[in-house]
């Protein structure tokens, strides 16, 4: 804030009554000694560059308010990877590049701007100023700049070329009370900057000294100036001349993440031959199928996983598949060069997000949240600009694992050297090509994924089952360039199946063999025509209408794969004593190649007069179109399909097992007239029975008089009288509505959201026993209903809800059922016989006597892949509940096996008259429960139990009596 004219005029007569006070007025005493001195003219300290009119600066005196001048820079200045030909001159003790001073007075923005902050602070609002400037292109300026910048930074060696001086005097000209400066210096490819400081008067409000970048990646604040010390400034230093700081305006390449001091990392500098660094991880990290806890950090550019040092010694010499290892760049560095470590765990903050942005990019098809990251960065030579310069990240996150490998500038380096990774047993391994063929200097302009300078590589790994696959097993591999094909591969031994010899197979894009025509009978789409062809089904869908696709194969009659193969034939068929000399792997991958999203794969065997195959599951995405997995023979002598395979519960193949190995399936396909070992699949005919329904569920369907309704596809709804009145919470019904897609209502034909599905909470009573758009699938589907007021099914209706309500001696007097049915198919055999996908649910309403109660059962239920809930709701959502897991698509396949009662498949509900209830429970706590407060904490977790396993939400608990069993 100014003085005012009248302050001003104010100290002007106080400064000349203080002149003229008697009381202090000198008098001549010609017995007094007098010494007459004269005063010195004001000089700068040594550390400052000559400056003001007398330098020939351009001077500006502040006049008023916050203001700036851009000043046009006759060399361009590269500050922290940016290069800028201007510059903002701020009154307020701040430079700024990329923008005028956006905050108007002090008040940093971290991360919105490059700046340096020589002081910044609002001393125009207290103080009269003047800042000066001038740049030097030649000169004295410029032999003093290039030797205090090789001062002060002694392994390098800079030609200054141009300087750029710029000082801020307030208060007291020309005897400044407040006195800065800031010097750039460029030359040899290098940008550095000095702070210089002299007096400081008292100055008010907050202030800063130091510098910051855009997103914050190079910052620096120095200490004494937001400390309230800032008048000590004079006297600190960076580089032991007091009032000097010097800065390299160096910045590692934008791919970088934040390291080093400024980024908070452990640093290591090499002080022996080579040498490591154990690090115990924050979260575990998965490389390629093993799980680690730690690594170790080496100062020759290596990581290593699971041993302190690589088999061939500290120095470089890679012994492949010996340990899981990353070389970020493996070289004997340290014979060379001094050099530098730093590393950071990150589970919070900036970092993880920047990762998460990386990889999503980068592996398009996944979704990743990272939850860890681990950042190591190598420097060597010529600190701290570092002549060779390279950085691995690691992120972990939604149970997936990627690293990153971030390369700046390479030095001549000196012997072998290799940057990749590399695995146990060599099951995963890369090399980066130009890190071993002389080109290494280049590094910073390679990449895999479209940003120079960077290498990103997921670290997953097959399942252990699967055979060696893809490029790094040398296989031949294709993608999908159109809708459906196959490739025809010639065999090198020929291979028998099931009594047919062949030379040749087809492998199609569809996740389908065939052996004796290159098209399966039905055509290219999946549609298996029984006994019309020999073919394996690894996994037969029309994967490729919704998917990329990759397949790659390979041929072996040497090698360890013959020796893996015959061990796993000799272990799943004992007593053959089989040898392998032929295998042929083909493996599928759909979605995402670095991770997919579907993989499975075939394994042919064959040896003297055997032949064998396996078939190996790893993950498997939603599937949109019907499946099988198994095999066929021409006349469907031999056939066999895997049953989880067509049920809908294909997701779970990886669990499945014939041969007690999750995910593999094996199957002798030669002379099957062995009879040596127990566990040779034999197939048999059976006559089909038909599908009958769980037997929770009440009886149902023709057989039980239902009334029966086919689902034609269109949304819409039944309405039933009731023969009795049914009260669900409070409101007593005469009718209520059966919809084709699962749901039940009460007061409207039609739920409020109209006839899809989509709940509007508390706008109606409904039962949802399952509610989704069952009818817009395209499977064949149908409903039915009955009434029942006497008969059997009232007995096993009052058996239930006695057992599940005991102590309320109830009598069922009414029950409604009523059964959904859908199967994936349009044929009525297969629907009958339930021999595709199904989704199978009933809702069973029960009421006797003021009581009323309800039912939900569940058979199969397929995958849904449209919005679905379970449960119920009443107007105002005073009473709700949602069977969890209801409303997750894949966990629809569950249900079967979940209940509130104890029986699998079933929940059980009170509907009307919820009155006292008693609850008899026996419970260890370690609470005082002679303490209110303790009672209804404990109260309330019971009721959260109670309403968990399907009691209404709005029930009251209360304690009737508490018992101690035990001191």
């Amino acid at each position: 804030m100014r003085l005012s004219l009248a302050s001003q005029y104010l100290l002007v007569l106080l400064s000349v009554l203080s002149l003229t006070n008697p009381s202090s007025t000198t008098t001549t005493d010609p017995s007094v000694n007098t010494t007459t001195t004269t005063a010195q003219p004001w000089t700068a300290p040594a550390v400052f560059y000559p400056f003001g009119l007398a330098a020939g600066d351009t001077e500006h005196v502040e006049t008023g308010g916050e203001s700036y001048y851009s000043v046009g820079l006759s060399t361009p200045f590269k500050f922290f990877g940016r290069t800028y030909n201007q510059i903002y001159v701020n009154y307020n003790g701040l430079l700024t590049f990329n923008v005028p001073s956006t905050s108007g007075p002090y008040s940093p923005t971290r991360g919105a701007e490059d700046f340096i902050a020589a002081l910044w602070n609002d001393f125009d609002d207290y103080f009269n100023g003047v800042f000066s400037y001038q740049q030097y292109t030649n000169g004295s300026v410029l032999t003093r700049a290039t030797q205090d910048i090789n001062q002060y930074f002694s392994q390098v060696n800079i030609n200054a070329a141009w300087v750029f001086v710029v000082t801020w005097r307030y208060a007291l000209q020309p005897n400044p009370a407040i006195l800065f400066q800031v010097v750039l210096i460029s030359g040899s490819g290098q940008s550095y900057f000095l702070m210089n400081y002299g007096d400081c008067a008292v100055l008010y409000g907050q202030l800063e000294a130091g510098y910051d970048t855009i997103n914050s990646t190079s910052y620096f604040v120095i200490p004494d100036s937001t400390n309230g010390n800032y008048q000590n400034l004079k006297n600190t230093s960076n580089v032991n001349v007091p009032g000097r700081w010097a800065f390299n305006a160096w910045a590692a390449p934008a791919i970088f993440y934040l390291f080093g001091s400024a980024a908070g990392d452990t640093e290591y500098s090499l002080t022996s031959d080579e040498g490591y660094v154990p690090v115990s991880f924050s979260i575990p990290y998965t490389f390629f199928d093993n799980t680690y806890n730690s690594l170790y950090v080496h100062f020759n550019g290596l990581l290593t996983f699971n041993q302190p040092e690589p088999a061939s010694g500290p120095n470089y010499n890679p012994t492949r598949g010996a340990e899981d290892f990353i070389a970020a760049l493996w070289n004997d560095f340290d014979d060379d060069y001094s050099g530098v470590f730093s590393y950071q765990q990150y589970t919070n903050g900036s970092v993880l997000t920047r990762a998460t942005q990386d990889i999503n990019q980068y592996f398009s098809q996944v979704n990743i949240n990272a939850a860890w990251v681990f950042v190591v960065t190598w420097r060597y030579a010529l600190q701290p600009d570092p002549a060779i310069l390279f950085q691995v990240v690691l992120i972990s996150g939604s149970g997936q694992s990627y690293f990153l490998m971030n390369y700046g500038d390479c030095a001549v380096l000196y012997g072998q050297l290799e940057a990749g990774y590399d695995t146990i047993n060599s099951t995963s391994y890369f090399v980066i090509p130009d890190s071993t063929n002389g080109n290494y200097q280049n590094l910073k302009n390679t990449t895999n994924v479209n940003v120079p300078g960077r290498w990103a590589f997921n670290a997953w790994a097959a399942p252990a089952i699967f055979y060696l696959f893809g490029s790094a097993a040398g296989d031949t591999e294709y993608s999908l360039t159109s809708d459906e094909g196959y490739v025809p591969v010639s065999f090198s031994i020929p291979y028998t199946f099931f009594g047919h010899t062949y030379n040749s197979l087809y492998v199609h894009f569809n996740g389908l063999l065939t052996f004796n025509q290159p098209e399966p009978a039905s055509g290219p789409n999946y549609n298996p025509t029984r006994g019309a062809e020999d073919f394996i089904a690894a996994l037969w869908s029309d994967l490729d209408d919704y998917y990329s696709c990759f397949f790659s194969y390979q041929q072996y009659t040497n090698g360890s794969v013959l020796t893996r193969a015959t061990h796993d034939i000799n272990q799943y068929f004992p007593q053959m004593n089989f040898t392998a000399s032929w295998v042929f792997v083909v493996t599928w991958k759909y979605g995402p190649q670095q991770n997919p999203a579907i993989l499975f794969q075939v394994v042919l065997i064959s040896g003297g007069n055997l032949s064998f195959f396996l078939m190996n599951y790893g993950d498997l995405a939603v599937i949109y179109e019907q499946t099988e997995a198994g095999y066929d023979t021409i006349n469907s002598i031999y056939h066999f399909v895997i049953p989880d395979s067509t049920n809908g519960n294909y997701q779970n193949l990886k669990n499945t097992t014939n041969v007690n190995v999750p995910g593999r399936w094996a199957f002798i396909a030669g002379n099957g007239s062995v009879t040596t070992t127990t566990t040779t699949t034999v197939s048999t005919t059976t006559t089909a029975q038909p599908w009958t329904a769980p037997a929770i569920f009440y009886p149902f369907g023709v057989a039980a008089r239902d009334a029966e309704r086919l689902i034609s596809g269109d949304e819409a709804y039944e309405s039933v009288a009731l023969s009795t009145p049914y009260t669900f919470f409070g409101r007593t019904y005469n009718s209520l509505y059966v919809h084709y897609n699962g749901l039940i209502t009460f007061n409207q034909p039609q739920p409020a959201s109209g006839p899809y599905y989509y709940v509007t909470r508390g706008a109606e009573d409904f039962i949802a026993p399952l509610w989704s758009d069952l009818d817009d699938m395209g499977w064949m589907g149908k409903y039915w209903y009955q009434q029942y007021t006497s008969g059997s099914v009232l007995t096993r209706a009052t058996q239930d809800i006695n057992r599940y309500f005991p102590q309320m001696n109830f009598n069922a007097s009414w029950v409604f059922v009523a059964t959904w049915d859908f199967v994936a198919t349009s044929d009525v055999n297969s629907f009958i016989h339930h021999s595709a996908q199904a989704i199978t649910f009933q809702g069973v309403l029960i009421s006797g006597g003021n009581l009323s109660f309800f039912l939900i059962h569940y058979g199969d239920c397929a995958i849904i892949y449209d919005q679905v809930e379970a449960g119920y709701d009443t107007i105002n959502s005073i009473h709700h509940f949602v069977i969890p897991g209801s409303n997750v698509g894949y966990s629809i396949p569950n249900l079967k096996n979940t209940s509130n009662v104890n029986v699998p498949g079933r929940w059980a509900f009170m509907g009307g008259s919820e009155n006292v209830v008693g609850l008899q429970m026996r419970l260890q706590s370690f609470s005082d429960l002679t303490k209110k407060e303790d009672i209804e904490t404990v109260l309330q977790q019971i009721k959260q139990e109670l309403v968990n396993r399907g009691l209404s939400s709005s029930v009251e608990m209360k304690l009737r009596k508490i018992k101690k069993t035990q001191p």
